[in-house]
């Protein structure tokens, strides 16, 4: 009867130790689950609001080319160097990109002047 005991002990210790491992490795699949999960709704978020910035700055370009065009209209003659001032707070690497743009598209005409360009209406 003792070794009965002794034996249903060992038994009882060894399925403890099963029980144990098979909840660690479901635990290890849950975590890594969630982690996948998480990395896909990041991914996600990330791409929206690459997404947003992209519609934005597409949106605030447009804005900013059609003002440069009404304020060319306004002052005709006007120097790129003039042009800047009525923009302080805008990029001048961007507006140089838009003018030079706008030149190639026939929407404008910019003409050489010094260390500037002088811009015209179409």
């Amino acid at each position: 009867m003792h070794w009965f005991f002794i034996l249903l002990l060992i038994v009882l210790i060894v399925a403890g130790y099963y029980v144990y491992r098979r909840l660690l490795e479901i635990e290890r699949e849950i975590r890594a689950e969630q982690r996948a999960l998480s990395e896909e709704v990041e991914t996600s978020e990330e791409q929206d609001d690459i997404d947003d910035v992209a519609v934005v700055s597409v949106v605030e370009e447009a804005g900013l080319t059609e003002k440069i065009l009404a304020r060319v209209e306004d002052n005709p003659g006007l120097t790129q160097t003039d042009l800047y001032g009525y923009f302080p707070t805008e990029d001048r690497r961007e507006m140089q990109k838009i003018l030079r743009e706008l030149d190639q598209q026939g929407r404008l005409r910019r003409e050489k002047k010094g260390n500037s360009y002088r811009l015209h209406p179409l």
